[in-house]
């Protein structure tokens, strides 16, 4: 451990101690440079009065124009050195933003002021011999006092050689032995001040880079000092932190299955309360079709009655979408005929399809099997909702309900749901919208036709669930096809799930005595009336004690019982008459806005003998009914 802690500091690689020569290069460059800012400024001041001194010694000897010009320059660079020294510009802390800049234009100055002093050798050499050995000592002053510059070895180079170098020439060219001694003579000078430099710098270098290994390696220390120090207390506490971890892990699963319930509560409760005024807002709608009506009136009570159940369906859509963000829609497996679900989905939706003139048909694959293992009710909410589209989409044409078998085995057959329409079709950039919950393509679409946009999200999560996948091929203006594919084992029967029907259609009445246990009073009326339409005699009770008590003095055949109500709710009431051994016979079917999942389970649990889930249809509930006093 404190190995892989050393080697994470760097302070262990190869086995050696880890550091390259150009580890530093650039922050050894960096303090070099401003070193020789910092340091070159009496050198800087040298040159300026050996600069002075030779303007006043030549001033006679020479115009004024060029003497006034060169100084001019050597003036310039100074003044250029000076302010970027003592004003600090090369200070990265201090003027970050061009402190780059301001090191150039120091370095440039130097050269320039080198470059400067090799113009005397050049416009400005004197004729006479002894101010030419004033040059020559004046020049060989000016090199050395750049000797301040060597923390930059390249920058003295350059500047001695731009100095020296054209004297040098000049002697040569004048010729002669003593010039020619003199030339070689600053050669030599030259090469001997570069080298000492070169090594002064070498040494620096070194140093420096010394220094900032050692400041490096006590920092890597420092810190895996720390770092060794930190992992101790961490080892230290590590049980009180899994501790800790694992009680705040326990009270994060409590709060959520605390705000699972909760919400499961408050869809319950949604639903019931939404549920209960629906059922006598269908339920009176209902039994308004079937008095006399003007085609106006009509008309009015069909629109209504559509809306009723448009506001139904959005209900059922979120009560889904909550089971199945719940976990607790369950898919089941029996097996069914893909045909005959299909068939039953045509039939349904042939009436709205004339409305419009639009023409339903289905194409079924011979191909597929006669049985196969699935849901059929969630195949069916499926295709339903996406017919139910199609339908509203779809203004001409038709839609085309068709069933294909892309691959199968003995044991198991991929099929093919495909709604095709030629309605208004969907843009290719907003395709991606259609699934997600509560968004339709866009919002012309919501204001035009209406919708939730809830019906895709679940069907896609629905085929999801029977590992199947959902997809949508569209061009606008032309058309859709809403597919999916569903695995499904290949079954060898039918095995139907729906209770044996009373044939109610040929009764037109039923006979018996009904006890309706229901506390809303539109709900009361809306009963008595389809009870007093199926020729059923009934009493009232408005709660479950209320219910036990007229049982006790009355002939019932059969209880209508509601499952929320006061004073005693249908759950414990039927409880307590299932105690009597003279009512275990009697058939309680529930008839309540509790429409959850595992709501039916919970009714049989409590010794109810049926269900029937609010809002109530006349047909659904005369079956019910007849079923139970056939």
């Amino acid at each position: 451990m404190i190995e892989q802690v050393l080697k994470d500091n760097a302070l262990i690689k190869g086995g050696d101690t880890g550091y390259e020569a150009s580890d530093f290069r650039d922050r050894v460059m960096h303090t070099q440079v401003t070193r020789l800012i910092e340091g070159s400024g009496f050198g800087g001041l040298v040159g300026f009065v050996m600069a002075i001194l030779w303007v006043v010694l030549l001033w006679n000897k020479l115009p004024h124009v060029v003497l006034g010009v060169w100084l001019g320059l050597m003036t310039l660079t100074f003044a250029v050195r000076t302010a970027i020294t003592y004003l600090r510009f090369y200070d990265t802390e201090r003027h970050q933003d061009f402190a780059d800049i301001a090191r150039r234009w120091y370095i440039m100055a130097v050269l320039i002021t080198g470059a400067g002093w090799g113009i005397t050798s050049t416009l400005m050499f004197p004729f006479d011999q002894l101010q030419q050995v004033v040059l020559a000592f004046i020049l060989a002053g000016v090199a050395a006092s750049g000797v301040t510059l060597s923390n930059v070895a390249w920058v003295y180079s350059g500047f001695v050689g731009l100095a020296l170098v054209p004297l040098m020439m000049r002697l040569f060219y004048i010729g002669g032995e003593v010039y020619y001694a003199l030339s070689a003579m600053t050669a030599l000078f030259m090469l001997v001040m570069i080298v000492a430099v070169y090594r002064m710098y070498l040494a620096s270098s070194d140093a420096l880079r010394l220094e900032y290994t050692n400041e490096e390696l006590i920092e890597n220390l420092t810190r895996a000092g720390s770092e060794l120090e930190n992992m101790n207390k961490e080892l230290t506490h590590e049980i009180e932190l899994v501790k800790r971890m694992e009680k705040e892990l326990k009270q994060a699963k409590d709060r959520a299955e605390e705000m699972s319930r909760t919400k499961g509560e408050f869809l319950a409760n949604m639903s019931h309360e939404i549920r209960t005024p629906m059922n006598g807002v269908i339920g009176t709608l209902q039994l308004l079709s079937d008095t006399k009506l003007g085609n106006t009136q009509s008309e009015y009570v069909n629109t209504a009655y559509k809306s009723a159940h448009s506001l139904l369906t959005i209900l059922n859509d979120i009560l889904d979408l909550s089971k199945i963000e719940a976990g607790k829609l369950n898919i089941e497996n029996i097996s069914l005929d893909l045909r005959d679900i299909v068939n039953d989905l045509i039939t349904l939706h042939t009436m709205t399809a004339e409305e419009k003139c639009v023409q339903l048909y289905a194409e079924i694959d011979d191909q597929i099997p006669e049985f196969v293992v699935g849901d059929p009710t969630r195949i069916r909410q499926v295709l339903a909702n996406l017919v139910s589209n199609a339908l509203k989409f779809t203004d001409k044409g038709h839609v085309l309900v068709r069933l294909s078998i892309p691959s199968s085995d003995d044991a198991q057959a991929t099929i093919r749901f495909e709604v095709e329409d030629t309605g208004i079709g969907i843009r290719s950039d907003i395709k991606h919208k259609l699934f997600q919950e509560f968004t339709q393509a866009d919002g012309s679409t919501t204001r035009k036709y209406g919708g939730t946009g809830l019906g895709l999200a679940i069907v896609r999560q629905l085929v999801e669930m029977m590992h199947g996948q959902f997809g949508v091929d569209s061009i606008e203006g032309i058309g859709s096809t809403f597919w999916f594919t569903l695995p499904l084992d290949i079954g060898s029967e039918h095995v139907s799930k729906k209770p044996k029907e009373v044939d109610i259609e040929t009764r037109e009445r039923l006979r018996g005595r009904v006890l309706l246990v229901e506390d809303n009073q539109i709900n009361q009326m809306v009963a008595q009336k389809m009870l007093e339409k199926f020729g059923l005699d009934y009493v009232l009770a408005s709660d479950g004690q209320e219910a036990l008590d007229l049982l006790e003095t009355e002939d019932i055949d059969v209880v209508l019982m509601d499952c929320q109500m006061p004073v005693l709710d249908g759950f414990e009431a039927t409880r307590r008459l299932r105690k009597q051994s003279r009512f275990l016979s009697l058939p309680v079917i529930a008839m309540t806005a509790n429409v959850m999942e595992g709501d039916r389970e919970r009714c049989i649990e409590a010794g109810m003998n049926d269900y029937i889930g609010k809002p109530i249809s006349v047909t659904g509930l005369k079956s019910v009914l007849g079923r139970w006093l056939d």
